[in-house]
């Protein structure tokens, strides 16, 4: 991804706004809604377009003001049924700043309650996707801020109409030729409509020559001309239209025909629990099922779940990932406080993570120019400045997130399965598929109950335990068990007031106690994971870290009163999740045998086979309350059969269940 490119501005009359980049205004004060309405909405068939459709994806080309979003939001609502989706796809290359965003559409009192939705929802500004949900209406909106062309290739979904609404095309050149034309060919399906202000006779040859069959209309107002167009492809390739396609056949993902009825989530730890709240959501009955005595019983029981994002190099997969994950699930937990009314923060305190020496301080001060995070959720600061943020005093300079903290995982999980049919105690031992009125379901056998449970699709969410299942069993799922420590606060520890993040970690007082560590063990045996006894040993290592933190700290502490706790993680040895539909180890192994040989050409192999309606989320490691709540995004949309993937496919490969059997099939293992 490249840096996100802010829009300038000027204000005509100080009402209209203006791009200084491409001397173009962004509507007309006097008819923009109606000219919007006019141009977009019903050149593309207005209401009609989603008469009939569970799922309808619009995309855009600009995004500018949001009114061509917002004129088919009015639309949606007084048009749509209760079971209906609306995915909004919109690319901008130079977005609009809350602020401004907030300005420009101050005339439009006629918009009502949607306007003030979007601008409060609207996100913060950095390079990539980002989404946004408006459940109450069932709208999703995907934001893609870059160039169009790359942040289209990286886009996986098919349009059901495209609004071009670029600037005027002899201004803005790169919204308008031959390589744009093509991409929204290869993300439209036959049939897929699409409609433009502009009638310039190059634009129209190009769109033809992508095989859009162009028609012109009259124009809106003193505008003589228009286009309206159909994608008309040649040939139609069906196998095609049933997936989301990847950058290679075995990280190609089938297409989901229609949004299940009944869903189980096994495993009731963060992840489980976002996949539950957000498939509630969505309007899917769900079923939370875990084996322990209680919700987030395992690592994400822990005192205090710390928060943070990182500071990383632009243009990694893991760094947009890691980004893209912080700026979402930072938003979908203001929200859910917002919406239950609990207060799912101990401290949103922010953190200070240390920079240990002069190198490392070199290296993060070169993410910063690049860095795809805003940049008002960061800063390095020296030794002097950290100390004064952190309340005690630190010997090292720090990366500062302001927006951090420490979330109340027991809070967290009660908010997130409020409502939620949840099953404890309840441990599944197989998992078999079978076939009713020719759709695929799964019977799920439970230890201790006469009862099998039935499921239209299942989504394993359950750490290293996901290995229990045949179909899952070679999931590259590792376990790393590791003690979280409490302590009282004493004379230097009192007066902290961040996290303050290092080799370990400590938080501010939470309930009158410190939490610190922690320790990491890799285990290699399940027996071992049963072990989880809180032990002096352990203690001791954390102290340790604490004392690489804050130099002394731990000569304040009596060893003799700390308490804590300890618990398994699962997580992969590349440290990105496992999230996606669960492959066919056998067919993988017989499809894709001839990889170590060298045969690496795209169009001789077939896509992946996969355990159809069977979902895996696992491997998140210490991650999870940072990642979860945009993968549950994801994993949804795969689920309810959404034409429009919220995470670019870089990085929908990275994550894939197969990726590690890919890399033992090439090296022939």
């Amino acid at each position: 991804m490249t840096e996100c490119n802010k829009a300038e501005l000027e204000w005509r009359d100080d009402l209209v706004p203006v791009s200084t980049k491409y001397d173009d205004v962004y509507y007309s004060l006097s008819n923009g809604l109606e000219e919007s309405a006019f141009v977009f909405l019903e050149g593309v068939g207005g209401k009609g377009l989603w008469e009939n459709k569970q799922n309808v994806v619009i995309g855009e080309t600009g995004f500018g003001t949001g009114l061509n979003f917002l004129v088919t939001w009015r639309e949606w609502k007084k048009t749509s049924g209760p079971d209906q989706h609306l995915t909004f796809v919109s690319v901008e290359g130079f977005p609009l700043g809350r602020d401004h965003l907030h300005k420009a559409l101050e005339p439009w009192d006629e918009l009502g309650g949607i306007r003030e939705a979007l601008v409060n929802a609207y996100p913060d500004l950095s390079p990539g996707f980002h989404t946004v949900e408006f459940e109450q209406d069932n709208i999703t909106l995907i934001l893609l801020f870059g160039d169009v062309r790359d942040v289209l290739t990286k886009f996986s979904g098919k349009i059901d109409a495209w609004f071009l609404d670029g600037f005027a095309p002899n201004k803005n050149p790169d919204m308008w030729n031959a390589e744009v034309y093509e991409l929204l060919a290869a993300k439209s399906k036959p049939g897929t409509k699409l409609a433009s202000f502009t009638a310039a006779g190059h634009v129209r040859r190009g769109l033809e020559g992508a095989e859009f069959r162009i028609e012109k209309r009259k124009g809106y107002a003193f505008k003589r001309e228009r286009i309206v167009g159909v994608f008309s492809p040649d040939k139609i390739d069906e196998n095609t239209e049933r997936f989301h396609p990847g950058s290679l056949p075995w990280f190609d993902i089938p297409k989901t025909n229609s949004k299940p009825k009944k869903v189980a989530v096994i495993g009731a730890g963060i992840v489980g629990n976002c996949l539950a709240y957000s498939l509630s959501r969505a309007g899917v009955d769900v079923t939370l099922i875990d084996k322990a005595s209680s919700v987030a019983a395992g690592a994400s029981g822990n005192p205090a779940a710390v928060f943070e994002p990182k500071l990383m190099r632009n243009g990694t997969v893991l760094g947009q990932y890691l980004a893209s994950c912080y700026l979402f699930a930072l938003r979908f937990y203001e929200k859910l406080a917002e919406q239950t009314g609990l207060d799912i923060w101990h401290h949103q305190c922010g953190s200070m993570d240390l920079i240990r020496d002069d190198k490392e301080l070199q290296r993060r001060q070169s993410f910063v120019s690049s860095n795809v995070l805003p940049g008002d959720h960061f800063s390095i600061v020296d030794a002097n400045r950290a100390s004064e943020i952190a309340g005690i005093e630190l010997a090292s300079p720090g990366v500062w997130y302001p927006h951090a903290g420490c979330l109340n995982t027991a809070t967290l999980a009660r908010a997130l399965t409020y409502k939620i049919d949840v099953r404890l105690n309840c441990k599944v031992t197989s998992l078999e598929q079978f076939t009713e009125q020719g759709k695929c379901k799964w019977k799920l056998s439970v230890s201790g109950s006469g009862e099998d449970l039935q499921f239209d699709s299942v989504v394993l969410a359950n750490a290293f335990n996901v290995r229990n299942f045949a179909q899952s069993e070679s999931l590259s799922v590792i376990m790393n068990r590791g003690q979280v420590s409490t302590c009282l606060p004493n004379k230097i520890s009192a007066n902290l007031k961040t996290i303050v993040n290092g080799s370990g970690y400590i938080t501010p007082a939470i309930k009158g106690q410190h939490v610190f560590g922690a320790t990491f063990e890799r285990l290699y045996c399940y027996d071992k994971a049963e072990e989880r006894s809180v032990t002096t040993e352990r203690h001791d290592h954390n102290l340790s870290l604490l004392d690489e933190i804050v130099p002394n700290l731990s000569t304040q502490i009596d060893a003799t009163d700390l308490d804590g706790r300890t618990s398994v993680r699962g997580t992969t040895f590349d440290r990105l999740p496992l999230v996606g539909p669960v492959y066919r180890e056998e067919q993988y192994r017989t499809d894709y045998a001839g990889l170590n040989n060298g045969m690496k050409s795209k169009p001789l192999w077939p896509r992946g086979a996969y355990h159809e309606n069977l979902f895996c989320a696992v491997g998140f490691g210490s991650r999870g309350f940072l990642t979860a709540p945009l993968m549950a995004n994801y994993l949804v949309k795969l689920i309810t059969g959404c034409d429009a993937l919220p995470i670019p496919n870089d990085i929908r490969d990275a994550i894939h269940p197969a990726r590690f059997l890919m890399r033992d099939l090439k090296k022939g293992l």
